[in-house]
C-alpha cells in the first residue's frame, strides 16, 4: 500500500465536508446541501449569494465530482475522490481550480455577513465551527495561520492562495492546508 500523503490527508478532509450525511459516500444531495446548511449557520439573508453558491457546488458536481463515481454506484467513496481529484489535477488543473476557487469565493461571499469584502475571526469560525463543528481553537489557529500578511482578515487573495495550496501543495507547512480548519 503507497504512503499516505499531506494532499491525501487534505483530500480526506474535503471528503468529510462534502459528504454531508456522513455515509462514506458523496451524492449530488449532500454536495447541493451544503449550500442551505452554510445559510443556516451563518443566518445569511441574501438570496442571490446563496443561488450563485448552489450554482458553483453544482458545477463542481457536474464537471467534476459526478465522473468520479468510477463504479457506477451512485456514489464517490473516499478512494473514488482522491484518485478523481489528483485526475483532474493532471488533466485539467486550470479548470478544476477554477471551480474550486469559485467555489470558495461565492462560500466565503455567503459568510461575509457584514459585507465589507473580506472574513474576519468571527465570519471565519462560524463559516466552519457552526457547518462542520470544527473546535474554535483549531479555527483560531487556522485563521492565523491563512491571515498571510497579519492584517486581521481574510481577503480573496489570502483565500485563493489557499484553495490552491489547499489542492495541490504536498508541503507541510503549506498555510493553505489550514483552509478548512486545523492542519
Amino acid at each position: 500500500m503507497p504512503e499516505r500523503t499531506i494532499l491525501d490527508t487534505k483530500l480526506d478532509r474535503f471528503f468529510g465536508m462534502l459528504d454531508a450525511d456522513d455515509d462514506g459516500g458523496i451524492r449530488e444531495s449532500d454536495v447541493v446541501s451544503l449550500a442551505t446548511k452554510l445559510n443556516a449557520a451563518v443566518g445569511a439573508d441574501d438570496p442571490a449569494t446563496l443561488a450563485r453558491l448552489r450554482d458553483a457546488l453544482g458545477a463542481v458536481w457536474s464537471t467534476d465530482l459526478k465522473a468520479m463515481d468510477t463504479d457506477g454506484n451512485g456514489a464517490i467513496d473516499a478512494e473514488e475522490y482522491r484518485v478523481g481529484v489528483r485526475r483532474s489535477l493532471e488533466t485539467d488543473a486550470d479548470g478544476f481550480l477554477g471551480r474550486m476557487g469559485t467555489l470558495m469565493q461565492e462560500w466565503t461571499t455567503l459568510c461575509d455577513t457584514d459585507g465589507n469584502g473580506v472574513l474576519d475571526r468571527e465570519e471565519y469560525a462560524a463559516m466552519y465551527g457552526k457547518t462542520f463543528g470544527v473546535p474554535r481553537q483549531k479555527l483560531d489557529e487556522a485563521f492565523s495561520k491563512l491571515d498571510l500578511n497579519g492584517d486581521g482578515v481574510l481577503s480573496r487573495d489570502e483565500i485563493s492562495a489557499a484553495v490552491l495550496e489547499y489542492f495541490t501543495s504536498e508541503e507541510p507547512d503549506a498555510p493553505g492546508n489550514w483552509l478548512f480548519g486545523s492542519a
